[in-house]
């Protein structure tokens, strides 16, 4: 039974994808293996785990589970034959070891050597090829310095016929190109580049290497067409893989030297843990290290070196620089870089007898002189956040400092302010609003694990206000604090109302009790959306608050607190107003409300929030710049108060009003600082700033960003619901395919169709079934694109048997219209049948637009099958439909100038001619229009044999075109 479970892991690990769960099937093959004996089985496991190991990027691994297994081999090749199972090939995993032992200073050359000619011998023994042991020379001498050696073993490497064991050719010719680049052959190292990208060669790690080594050479021969879209696809298919260090410091480098270095440092931030990955690929280190350093070297240049690097702090990177206790900002972490660098290339030096990564790392620091810009998108160096506010001094300020960070859900530096309030203040009544303070906070985390500690507050509590000689608010608050405090369900509701309703009336006139207790009242009543009562609940509490006015302030000690005890009170009475009134839509007792609260209101949030709504008010009044800066300084007031999350949302505001003037590129900024607060917040208000500014990007052409932005999205390791997540794969297959990587579009939408279907939106189904059938039609799949349209129609149809409610009747039509198309195009003779079912469906939802649009397909239909006539005769009942119609546009113009389209390609020219002539009288006004149609009209008339007319036609579409 063991046995059989050893071979179902081998196969489950044959059949999964390089990573950290391959890892795990074959750790427990492993063991496995080992508990039973097997060492045939072991030898199998370990090759499979020295390929996982050289794709992740684990040197030691690969390393140790090698050599194991070629001792095995050396031992008994019977019984550990070069390749056991498909996939794992001991000779072939010695092309790698060359390389990972010249990765790392810390081997020999003599044992670099060893394994060479180790490697030649085991391939001449067994009778294989040499190409494999060519390149692995080559690749040595070259990446050590040694460029005498590289040259020959070069040329070797070009005349060994390639073999079974060669490496593939996308690898051979992309470190050929890099050789070239190194040693000044640059335009010889461009036309490999070229060659790989036009011969579409790729492999694990190409082209994307290859792309990202060619990007400065390009850059600097001025070749820079399309330099953007390649730095993009190249970071995003090598952003997922920690063994790509090296690919992403040559775009890290790439963005110092092009101006771009908000986005470099954004890459080095996010990829700044992957030095401590592999302990053993110091070669990637060093580059890397050079690269991070150039491109701080860059923000301190412009400007910006005061800012903090994120991560640079980890106790990973302590073998790098040293013992830190916090992040370090560009200027600091700079020298850093450059000194580790120079100590490995040192390394690398002692042991190659050279100067060669010496001479690297000396080229790198030279770029610092190098500028050429190139926009590579839209990120930019965040705002630094404001400086907190000063420290709260009385125990008053520190209880409405402590309510903040609550409302903010900062809730151990909530009861840490309470703390600080409480040793801050002697004063009885102070310390019972903290108190209290502490019961809201405790409630709000909503625990029962911290009843005892709400319990223990809600006496502090009493024990202060009876201090204070009030010991009608000390009852009060044993007798309700407790209830107040708890969930908000609909019972727990209704208990709180009674219990507030039987306290008010049993108070004798305590006037600061009886405001509390409405206050109360109104909140619970809000939240029950018994928007009516609420009000009437807050009537009752300012009625209260003006008796307590007109009472006079205790003397000595107590009056500040009592008198701070009423200015809160006013203003969360003022402040609830404003809300009743958003409730009610009333705008001129909204805007009313809104200057009470903005005059009393000491709560930073909730003084954000207002200025909030000032914005929004303004932004409606049309004043804008009014609107941004109330914007502005509502996201300010939250982040000095810590409140990423709050501030993200108050972002959006901002962005939205910078969309509305037309500030694409600070629009875009300030979402891009959104999601910042947002990732920092771990909140998901990043899934709604994300999938703003990608349609945004996708709506104005940046495909290649906004699918970065998508990608870092969807694999961000944020909890993302199957609603959100389908979005976001739909935007995502736009954006791919605006970039032109059509599979990856429909691989995008197969996703987001699990995703909606998880969800059981059989519209969204549909919807992106219809776009990837749209896609294939485009590209000329035919019998996918009626694959993907009849899947629409399927999920539609499903939805409508299991009567699904909001499905859309038009929807359905369109998926029918679409599968039609498709059938059509790809000759099937199933196409009529449904373009009759189409059809019904538009008479049954009462939709003429599409019914003149079925006639349309029909026609274009019937013109395929050679029935020009009737063709014709479709596409002119459909125009005079469309004709008709209020709702269709230039539609009838399309269905008439279809008409004349199928008569001249049927060579039927003096029939085509006087339609065109009837779209010219149509398309009166529209200037574009009628010089196209007048230059087909004008090709239609030659080849009619009516060259006269022909060239009056044209001289007319010219002059029509100089106006």
């Amino acid at each position: 039974m063991s046995s059989e479970e050893l071979e179902d892991l081998i196969a489950e690990a044959t059949e999964t994808n390089w990573g950290a769960g391959l890892d795990e099937i074959l750790d427990k093959a492993l063991a496995l293996a080992v508990e039973q004996g097997d060492e045939s089985g072991e030898y199998r496991v370990r090759l499979q785990l020295g390929n996982n190991a050289q794709m992740t990027g684990d040197t030691d691994r690969l390393l140790s589970n090698f050599a194991w297994c070629l001792a095995k081999h050396d031992e008994d090749p019977v019984r550990f034959p070069n390749e056991p199972d498909p996939g794992s090939d001991l000779m072939w995993q010695f092309k790698w070891m060359v390389g990972a032992l010249g990765a790392d200073p810390q081997f020999s050359t003599e044992q670099i050597d060893a394994v060479m000619a180790d490697m030649d011998a085991h391939y001449r023994r067994a009778g294989l090829g040499l190409s494999g042991v060519a390149t692995a020379r080559f690749e040595s001498a070259f990446q050590n310095g040694h460029l005498d050696q590289a040259r020959t073993a070069f040329e070797t490497v070009q005349s060994t016929s390639r073999d079974e064991y060669s490496h593939c050719d996308a690898c051979v010719r992309s470190v050929a190109m890099d050789y070239h680049f190194s040693t000044g052959e640059v335009d010889r190292g461009i036309a490999e580049f070229t060659e790989i990208m036009e011969g579409g060669l790729s492999c694990a790690e190409e082209p994307e290497n290859a792309m990202s080594t060619a990007l400065v050479p390009l850059l600097r021969k001025g070749d820079v067409e399309g330099l953007a879209s390649l730095h993009r696809r190249s970071y995003r298919d090598a952003r997922g893989n920690a063994d790509n260090i090296g690919i992403i410091a040559n775009h890290i480098a790439f963005c110092a030297i092009t101006g771009n270095e908000a986005r470099g440092l954004a890459l080095a931030e996010r990829h700044l843990a992957w030095l401590a990955h592999d302990v053993l690929s110091h070669r990637s280190h060093m580059g890397f290290l050079t690269a991070v350093a150039l491109l701080l070297d860059k923000v301190d240049a412009a400007g910006h070196g005061d800012i903090p690097v994120r991560g640079s702090g980890s106790a990973l990177l302590t073998p790098f620089f040293g013992q830190r206790s916090g992040d370090l900002t560009a200027v600091e972490l700079a020298p850093l870089c450059w000194a580790a660098a120079d100590a490995l290339a040192a390394d690398f030096d002692t042991r190659n007898g050279n100067d060669w990564h010496a001479r690297l790392v000396a080229a790198r620091r030279e770029m610092a002189a190098e500028s050429h810009e190139l926009s590579l998108g839209t990120e930019s160096f965040a705002p630094p956040a404001p400086r907190a506010g000063e420290e709260p001094r009385t125990g008053a300020q520190w209880r409405q400092h402590a309510v903040d960070l609550a409302s903010t859900g900062q809730s151990d530096a909530a009861m840490a302010a309470c703390a600080s309030g409480l040793r801050s203040t002697d004063d009885p009544r102070e310390a019972a609003a903290l108190h209290g303070a502490v019961i809201g906070i405790i409630g709000g985390i909503g625990d029962e694990r911290n009843l005892p500690l709400l319990r223990e507050a809600v006496a502090l509590r009493a024990a202060a206000l009876r201090e204070a000689g009030e010991e009608e608010l000390a009852g009060l608050a044993e007798r309700t604090a407790e209830l107040l405090a708890g969930p908000d369900d609909e019972d727990t509701n209704a208990g709180k109302l009674d219990a507030i309703d039987r306290e008010l009336q049993a108070l004798s006139g305590h006037a600061e009790a009886k405001a509390e207790l409405f206050a109360e009242k109104s909140m619970v009543l809000m939240g029950l959306d018994r928007i009516g009562q609420a009000r009437a609940a807050l009537a009752g509490m300012d009625a209260a608050l003006l008796e307590w006015d007109a009472a006079p302030l205790p003397e000595g000690h107590g009056a500040e607190a009592m008198a701070d005890a009423r200015c809160r009170a006013r203003a969360m009475h003022s402040s609830m107003m404003l809300r009743l009134a958003i409730e009610d839509g009333n705008l001129p007792e909204m805007r009313s409300w809104l200057a009470t609260s903005l005059g009393q209101e000491t709560s930073v949030v909730r003084r954000a929030s207002a200025i909030g709504l000032r914005a929004r008010l303004k932004a409606q009044d049309g004043d804008l710049p009014g609107a941004l800066s109330d914007a502005e300084e509502s996201t300010e007031l939250l982040l000095g108060l810590g409140a990423r999350e709050a501030a993200a949302q108050s972002t959006q505001l901002s962005a939205a009003i910078l969309n509305d003037m037309g500030r694409t590129e600070e629009f875009r900024a300030r979402l891009r600082f959104g999601i910042q607060q947002a990732q920092l917040a771990e909140s998901p208000h990043v899934l709604g700033l994300a999938h703003s500014l990608a349609r945004d990007l996708v709506e104005h052409g940046s495909h290649d960003e906004a699918v970065e932005l998508l990608d870092e999205t969807l694999n961000g390791g944020l909890e993302i619901g199957d609603h959100d997540r389908g979005e976001l794969f739909d935007l995502l297959g736009n954006a791919l395919r605006g970039a032109g990587e059509l599979g990856g579009a429909l691989n995008a939408w197969e996703l987001g169709v699990d995703s909606f279907a998880a969800n059981g939106e059989a519209d969204r189904v549909a919807q992106l079934h219809l776009a990837a059938s749209s896609l294939c039609q485009g590209a000329g799949h035919h019998d996918m694109a009626a694959r993907s349209a009849r899947a629409a129609v399927d999920s539609l149809n499903e939805a409508l048997k299991d009567e699904a409610p909001g499905i859309d009747p038009e929807l359905l039509i369109a998926a029918h219209m679409q599968l039609a198309e498709a059938l059509s195009m790809d000759d099937d003779e199933a196409a009529e049948g449904v373009m009759d079912a189409a059809a019904m469906l538009a008479v049954q939802a009462d939709s003429p637009v599409q019914a003149a649009e079925i006639q349309l397909i029909r026609a274009r239909h019937l013109f395929r099958a050679g029935d020009v006539d009737a063709a014709v005769a479709n596409a002119l009942q459909a125009s005079s439909a469309l004709e008709t119609l209020e709702d269709a546009g230039q539609q009838s113009v399309v269905a008439l100038l279809q008409a004349a389209h199928m008569l001249d390609n049927a060579k039927r020219h003096d029939d085509a001619v006087a339609i065109y002539h009837s779209v010219i009288d149509e398309l009166e006004g529209d200037a574009q229009g009628l010089e196209i149609v007048r230059h087909q009209l004008a090709d239609c008339l030659e080849s009619a044999g009516r060259s006269a007319e022909a060239l009056a036609v044209r001289a007319e579409a010219e002059a029509g075109r100089q106006k």
